[in-house]
């Protein structure tokens, strides 16, 4: 079998797709800068749905890459920061500004946090986990289907709460309630990053104190 070289990798089919991914990301960003909902609501989604696409073909075609994994991470991490970035300006409250910081800063760190511990301990990858991760985690990380309901829910609840913003008032009856049927399953998920970030850091500070201790020793 012929090697490959890192240049093959780029165009391995599930890099292709998350670059669609990030081009389709973009043009909800110009959807969002010219207010133009339904691009930006169909691009967005689309980019998301994209995501499940290219784990798929990943595993699928045998391409799964460090590469297509970080940029599959810095792909997620981006669209959404932008979203509420936006949201934070659509609904002009400083209360709800508050939280969306808020939400952009947990959903960074404790995948950060998350994807480092993870690496430095010698996992394949941040969704790998081992008998000693955390039950919620491993039941959010092992199990795709559960993956997908809570970070699908999680992106619909804030495609949502822009949506309505544009919709006549008739379209509201429709999707209010899609809204409020969303809202609990983004506020579990954000609570799965707040597990995510404590048990994350708490690994990173039993490596330190391991290697603390094995270097008094010497």
């Amino acid at each position: 079998m012929a090697q490959i070289s890192y240049r093959d990798v780029f165009w391995f089919v599930p890099n292709l797709i998350g670059y669609s991914r990030v081009l389709l990301a973009g043009a909800a960003v110009v959807g969002m800068y010219y207010e133009l909902p339904f691009i930006t609501f169909f691009s967005y989604a689309l980019s998301e749905l994209l995501d499940v696409a290219d784990g798929y073909y990943a595993r699928k075609l045998g391409q799964c890459s460090k590469f297509g994994e970080v940029l599959d991470m810095v792909t997620d991490r981006c669209t959404t920061t932008v979203l509420l970035t936006f949201l934070a300006q659509l609904y002009n409250s400083k209360l709800l500004a508050l939280a969306f910081c808020l939400l952009i800063s947990l959903d960074i760190s404790s995948h950060y946090m998350q994807m480092y511990s993870q690496l430095i301990t010698g996992k394949a990858n941040h969704k790998q986990m081992d008998d000693n991760a955390h039950w919620i985690l491993k039941a959010y990380y092992t199990d795709r289907k559960v993956l997908f309901a809570f970070c699908f829910g999680n992106e619909a609840f804030f495609l949502l709460l822009y949506l309505n913003k544009y919709l006549p008032h008739y379209a509201l009856f429709l999707s209010v309630p899609l809204t409020l049927v969303a809202f609990p399953i983004s506020l579990i998920k954000n609570v799965i990053n707040v597990i995510q970030l404590y048990e994350s850091a708490s690994d990173l500070a039993r490596i330190d104190a391991a290697q603390i201790n094995q270097s008094t020793k010497k």
